[in-house]
């Protein structure tokens, strides 16, 4: 139903919202470090949106496959726009932790990846299933390096809340 080319332009679309609420969170913060996480993961963001806009389909598309992916970018834009996938209960403005900044880009990074877990079954293309698992490899990569990092600031030694 949908082409490598449509899941591609809404992974550059989710990792720039993504970019644009990091930063929006950053000009409101006022604590340092909490500006700087939100800075670093509004940077992360943009550097995935430039690596997935490089990614290049295996295959010419047909002149079906060409009017399909109008249609299915269309509609997978309206699903998209404006959708950070962060939980609503956590205004990434209201953060006032380092550890909270990290649990939501974590759970931002997951529900990422269930949205493109749920769009593999809509590719019917072997090499645009293979490279959509990339861009899930690439989540699952920034999930661990923001896990590693969250047992830094949180170590069972530390007596102060992180």
């Amino acid at each position: 139903m949908f082409t490598f080319g449509d899941i591609k332009s809404i992974a550059v679309q989710i990792e720039r919202n993504g970019e644009q609420s990091y930063l929006t969170a950053s000009k409101a913060s006022t604590d340092p470090k909490i500006t700087a996480m939100l800075l670093w993961m509004a940077e992360q963001e943009g550097k995935h949106a430039t690596w997935f806009s490089n990614l290049k389909a295996t295959k010419p598309l047909t002149a079906e496959q060409e009017k399909m992916e109008s249609v299915g970018q269309e509609l997978l834009q309206d699903m998209v726009r404006g959708n950070d996938f962060l939980l609503e209960e956590k205004n990434l403005e209201e953060i006032t932790s380092v550890k909270d900044v990290l649990d939501v880009s974590i759970t931002f990074e997951q529900n990422t990846i269930l949205f493109y877990q749920f769009l593999l079954d809509f590719l019917d293309d072997e090499d645009d299933q293979d490279q959509l698992q990339q861009i899930i490899q690439e989540e699952q990569n920034h999930i661990t390096q923001l896990e590693q990092m969250l047992a830094e600031v949180c170590t069972p030694c530390d007596e102060l809340p992180c």
